[in-house]
């Protein structure tokens, strides 16, 4: 004798559920399209961040305009403010060596950076990646190397804009550490504060 066994039939519905969803998708979810569209957008941004570093005076190179303002958009810290502090740091010359041997577009200390590197990684605060974070507690690092530079630079500015009372406050601790009290009226600090906060409230 022959059995026939009778196919399961209680998947059936759940099948046609799932095929009718499928069909009610849009067609752009299921293609590249926002993704590229996206990208164009902030190609266009930062093609404006260009113009406006351009319409400021800066004269450096036209990429790493653009890259101090992946950094801004990252760390949420205004455009504006950004081009004044790395044009009175370093007119955004990545081989910029300061008197004090302060290196790079923003023109950190050597002695300094691993001071600063402590800083971050035992706050926490700023958003640092597991590899950024590897990256500063080996101090594997080239302040003359413009993302390296850009990362000491803006987290510890951003840190400090998070923990001191004004904008002005936060300038003079980065131009002068402790000393800073001696030049928050100074005129690097008049030259970049707007009076206004150096982050914002939410990303651009």
């Amino acid at each position: 004798m022959i059995f026939k066994v009778k196919k399961s039939k209680k998947y059936r519905p759940l099948v046609t559920v799932i095929i009718f969803m499928l069909l009610l998708i849009p067609p752009h979810f299921l293609s590249s399209q926002p993704q590229i569209r996206w990208h164009k957008e902030y190609e266009e941004l930062r093609h404006q961040a260009l113009l406006y570093a351009r319409s400021s005076g800066v004269r450096g190179d036209s990429e790493t305009i653009k890259m101090a303002y992946d950094y801004s958009v990252r760390f949420w810290m205004r455009w504006p403010v950004v081009v004044r502090w790395i044009q009175a740091e370093s007119s955004f010359i990545p081989s910029a060596t300061s008197k004090v041997n302060a290196k790079g577009l923003t023109q950190v200390m050597t002695s300094t950076a691993s001071y600063i590197g402590e800083v971050l990684l035992y706050s926490g605060s700023v958003g640092l990646t597991i590899e950024e974070e590897e990256k500063l507690s080996e101090m594997d690092y080239n302040l003359y190397k413009v993302e390296d530079n850009l990362l000491l630079g803006f987290s510890y500015l951003k840190f400090l804009s998070m923990f001191s009372r004004n904008p002005e406050e936060a300038l003079a601790r980065y131009l002068a550490g402790k000393r800073w009290v001696d030049f928050i009226d100074s005129r690097y600090v008049r030259s970049i504060s707007d009076g206004k906060p150096i982050t914002l409230d939410a990303a651009l």
